[in-house]
């Protein structure tokens, strides 16, 4: 008996862990090597603005409720497009999962049209 409940159990641990990694919330998914911080409709990183939240939307995607959220990225002299990924979960994250949207100005900036 106590042998089927351990292996039931590493069954469980197993499945739960595989979900978790399917689902983009691995425990080995590494830290931001930015700290994010929002204070009323800007976002911060390491206590710099850099981005301000434009609007948030709905929409019907497959007759299912979308909730989007829409900032512009502030800083326009970003050198790392992983900051824009990093700052994308972060978002997400805080609003559970939300679409998120940055929009660039590309004119000065590493992200071209």
């Amino acid at each position: 008996m106590k042998k089927l409940l351990i292996i039931f159990s590493v069954v469980a641990l197993s499945c739960t862990a595989a979900k978790n990694i399917i689902v983009g919330k691995s425990v080995f998914r590494k830290k931001p090597a930015h700290e994010f911080t929002v204070k009323g409709m800007n976002v911060y990183m390491d206590g710099e603005a850099i981005a301000k939240y434009q609007a948030k939307t709905y929409s019907l995607d497959g007759g299912e409720l979308v909730e989007e959220y829409n900032l512009l990225l502030l800083n326009n002299n970003l050198t790392d497009k992983q900051v824009i990924g990093d700052l994308i979960d972060f978002v997400s994250d805080r609003h559970q999962g939300a679409e998120v949207e940055i929009e660039i100005d590309s004119n000065g900036s590493i992200f071209k049209l």
